[in-house]
């Protein structure tokens, strides 16, 4: 498969405190973590939910606000049905360098954070539904109205459909990363 031959680890930023929950729960993404106003509402800072071990999980604040995304849909996607959609999803980085970026975000200055190294295969062959995105649909693009690309579920298409030369803005695993699956946390 082009994806997993081109891209043979996927990388994760997550709170250090997790790290004992996810490799006994799995990689939970958001919906999984929180129900209610975390998973259909813009979160402008890190939001708590309890983990499945009774510690405390920290959600990653968005940049999805109402109105700037509402502008950014399908018209038939209200901004809460897309966040649920998202929030559904881990995102995963190609490179070890795009995660640390996101790490090293002013914004996350003051978050003990740690990068997760998976590779590809094992992601694979444990039935993760891996998918690709052209776009990074988290950035609020500053183009005018009508020269918007609107985001839309489909934008989220199978990795094996993925061929080199393709863009990857964005990896996704949805429904998360089962228990089990063995990844490196890199200092």
């Amino acid at each position: 498969m082009d994806f997993a031959r081109h891209n043979p680890r996927l990388f994760h930023v997550t709170h250090r405190t997790a790290l004992d929950s996810i490799r006994a729960h799995g990689l939970l993404p958001t919906a999984a973590l929180a129900t209610g106003t975390p998973t259909t509402r813009n979160r402008d800072a890190w939001t708590p939910a309890p983990a499945p071990d009774g510690t405390t999980a920290w959600l990653r604040w968005q940049n999805m606000p109402e109105d700037p995304i509402a502008t950014r849909l399908h018209p038939a996607i209200p901004p809460a049905a897309w966040r649920l959609f998202i929030n559904s999803m881990v995102f995963l980085f190609a490179s070890e360098a795009d995660a640390r970026r996101l790490a090293a975000s002013p914004r996350d200055a003051d978050r003990d954070q740690v990068t997760l190294r998976f590779e590809t295969a094992a992601l694979l062959q444990a039935g993760c539904a891996l998918l690709a995105c052209r776009w990074n649909n988290g950035y609020l693009d500053r183009a005018p109205a009508t020269r918007r690309r609107l985001r839309a579920y489909d934008d989220y298409r199978p990795a094996a459909l993925w061929r080199r030369g393709d863009n990857l803005g964005e990896i996704t695993a949805f429904g998360g990363i089962p228990a089990g699956i063995p990844f490196e946390a890199l200092a």
